[in-house]
C-alpha cells in the first residue's frame, strides 16, 4: 500500500513539474502589447534611418569611392536588418493584426527596393573617373537620400492611420502616439 502511495506522489510531482514548466513556456511567449509593437517598429525604423543618414553624410571622413562603396555596404546590411526584424516582429496583438503586418511587410519591402535604386545609383557614381565626378554624382542623389530616409516616417504614418484597420486603428493610433522612439521618428522628419 506504501508503495502504491509512494508512484502516486512521485507522477503527481512529475505531473507538477511539467505543468509548471509549460506555465513557465506560454507566459514567456505572450504576444507583445501593441504599444510594445510600436516602439519595436519605430527603434527599428530609426537604426535604419541612421544609417541611411550616415550614408549621405561623411562627416570629416574624405570621400573616396571606396568610402563610398563601405558605408553602401552598412547601409545594405541596415536595410536587410531592417526587413528582417519588421518581419519577425509578426503582427500585433489587435483583431486587424495580421492586416497591419501585411502592410508593414509590404512597406519593408518599398524600402528595400527604394535602398537598391538608390544603391545602383550611388554605385554609379563611385565609379566615377575623378573625385569631382564622384562628387557630384553624389550630390545628384542627395534628394534620393532624403526620400529614402524620409520613408521611415511615411511608413509610421500609414501604420497610424485612422481608417486603414477598422476598429483596430484607434489602438494602433494611440500606441505608435504614446511611443517614445515613434515620438523622435516623427520629429526627426
Amino acid at each position: 500500500m506504501r508503495r502504491n502511495w509512494f508512484i502516486a506522489a512521485i507522477v503527481i510531482g512529475a505531473l507538477a513539474i511539467v505543468i509548471a514548466a509549460v506555465v513557465m513556456r506560454l507566459t514567456e511567449d505572450d504576444p507583445e502589447t501593441t504599444a510594445e509593437w510600436a516602439d519595436s517598429v519605430c527603434t527599428s525604423l530609426t537604426d535604419w534611418r541612421s544609417s541611411i543618414a550616415s550614408l549621405a553624410d561623411p562627416g570629416d571622413e574624405v570621400l573616396t569611392a571606396e568610402a563610398v562603396r563601405d558605408r553602401l555596404d552598412q547601409a545594405d546590411d541596415a536595410t536587410s536588418d531592417l526587413v528582417d526584424e519588421l518581419r519577425d516582429l509578426g503582427p500585433p496583438d489587435l483583431d486587424a493584426g495580421d492586416e497591419v503586418q501585411q502592410a508593414l511587410d509590404s512597406a519593408a519591402a518599398g524600402v528595400a527596393a527604394s535602398y537598391a535604386d538608390v544603391q545602383s545609383a550611388a554605385e554609379e557614381a563611385a565609379d566615377a573617373d575623378n573625385a569631382t565626378e564622384l562628387l557630384e554624382g553624389l550630390a545628384d542623389l542627395a534628394d534620393d537620400f532624403a526620400a529614402l530616409a524620409d520613408q521611415a516616417g511615411d511608413i509610421v504614418a500609414t501604420l497610424q492611420s485612422a481608417s486603414l484597420f477598422g476598429d483596430s486603428s484607434d489602438e494602433l493610433e494611440q500606441a505608435f502616439a504614446a511611443s517614445d522612439s515613434c515620438q523622435a521618428l516623427r520629429a526627426d522628419s
